[in-house]
């Protein structure tokens, strides 16, 4: 199970913070430390998201271009704050607590009291059921 730790500007845990860039156009931001597992040394990066610290991702030396050590207040500064913004693997272990609701969205994909937004183009013809069907957009019209 993948554990979050919940964060605020004021309460970041104790430790070292840094901005990763890896292997894979890939940057982390978060607590930092250096670990040992398999046999090998590696760096163990808490990464940030939103308002939570995420579970630890371990990087392999070799796949790290660039390391830079900041603030926890940077880095809380610099955290992203969609998950577009994260690696596809880590975004994959994002708790559903930690991912945002859709109360962010851009109004026009939201609709407004169960109101179906409705094609407006003028053009449309008959699909293989019998639909109308937009020739532009290539909605079924009701």
């Amino acid at each position: 199970m993948t554990k979050a730790t919940p964060i605020t500007a004021m309460g970041l845990p104790q430790g070292e913070y840094a901005i990763v860039e890896a292997l894979g156009h890939r940057t982390l931001v978060g607590r930092v430390s250096e670990v040992e597992r398999f046999g090998t040394k590696m760096l163990q990066v808490e990464p940030m998201f939103g308002d939570v610290m995420l579970a630890p991702v371990l990087l392999g030396g070799g796949s790290i271009y660039q390391f830079t050590p900041c603030s926890a207040e940077t880095a809380y500064t610099r955290r992203p704050k969609h998950a577009y913004q994260l690696p596809a693997s880590v975004a994959a272990t994002i708790p559903p607590l930690a991912l945002p609701d859709n109360s962010e969205l851009p109004s026009f994909l939201v609709e407004e009291d169960g109101e179906v937004a409705r094609c407006e183009h003028p053009a449309t013809e008959e699909n293989a059921d019998g639909d109308q069907m937009c020739i532009t957009c290539h909605e079924v019209i009701f």
